[in-house]
């Protein structure tokens, strides 16, 4: 307890530090918002094209489509303010030895490298994202029970779980390999699958994106969770899998760590 809450207070004090530096650049603030906005805009465009020709996208309407997008955004939006500037900087420490500077700290070095940078603005892809999902479930017209609800908060920390676990498990490659910075842009591809249901891909592909690489947990579980979809015994499938994906990267961390030999060779 006392290792967590000293974490806690150094984390906090590096938040701080970011959320002072990024307020001395708050137009940052504004293109970021104005480009999600955008990109939104774009997203619900080419969904509403497509469904010209179509009532349904493998067996989703819509607005439930719509849903996933928003959600699809909101886990974007952690990936860019928490991911991205946190562990995605973990193979150049690697290899310029600075992850030495981490590892004498007296905190939680995993929990340390993962959240001790936040890019503050693109919050705001979490919020948009998360109103967008909001607003087109109203749309949708179904009514929202305690149990809907319940279970999107449960199977959305799942797909943060998810993302987090592959993120440790792409940039953890820099203890065995040079060069792994193309790793991000690896994960950006496959991320790109969950911007549709996993219902919309033929057979091969959703056992690809349900047991090998769970992009369909990201997405489609949280989508389903609002939209009354999810039965209870995925909801506890989905529980499940949030529970192994942090316990892998935990595990997958202290494997790394016994292949890096420091700045010192």
């Amino acid at each position: 307890m006392t290792s967590i809450r000293r974490t806690a207070t150094v984390l906090r004090a590096f938040w701080q530090l970011n959320w002072l530096e990024e307020l001395q650049y708050r137009g940052n603030f504004i293109a970021s918002l104005l480009g999600t906005v955008f990109w939104l805009l774009m997203a619900i465009l080419t969904a509403a094209l497509y469904f010209r020709h179509t009532s349904r996208l493998g067996g989703w309407e819509f607005w439930d489509v719509v849903v996933l997008l928003g959600i699809f955004n909101a886990l974007a939006g952690v990936v860019e303010a928490v991911l991205r500037p946190g562990i995605g900087h973990l193979p150049a420490d690697v290899r310029s030895g600075a992850l030495d500077l981490v590892l004498v700290r007296p905190v939680d070095a995993q929990f340390y490298v993962s959240f001790r940078r936040l890019d503050v603005w693109r919050f705001a892809d979490v919020v948009l994202g998360l109103a967008l999902a909001g607003y087109a479930f109203v749309q949708t017209g179904r009514p929202i029970g305690a149990w809907e609800l319940i279970t999107f908060v449960v199977t959305f920390a799942v797909a943060i779980a998810v993302v987090y676990a592959i993120w440790v498990a792409l940039m953890s490659l820099a203890f065995w390999f040079v060069a792994v910075e193309n790793m991000a842009a690896l994960f950006d591809a496959l991320f790109e699958a969950a911007r549709n249901p996993v219902s919309a891909y033929p057979g091969a592909l959703r056992f690809l994106f349900v047991y090998l690489i769970p992009i369909a947990w990201t997405t489609t579980i949280p989508a389903s969770a609002l939209t009354g979809r999810l039965r209870p015994a995925l909801a506890l499938w989905a529980l499940a899998v949030g529970i192994a994906a942090i316990g892998a990267s935990r595990l997958l961390w202290r494997v790394a760590l016994t292949r890096y030999t420091s700045a010192g060779g």
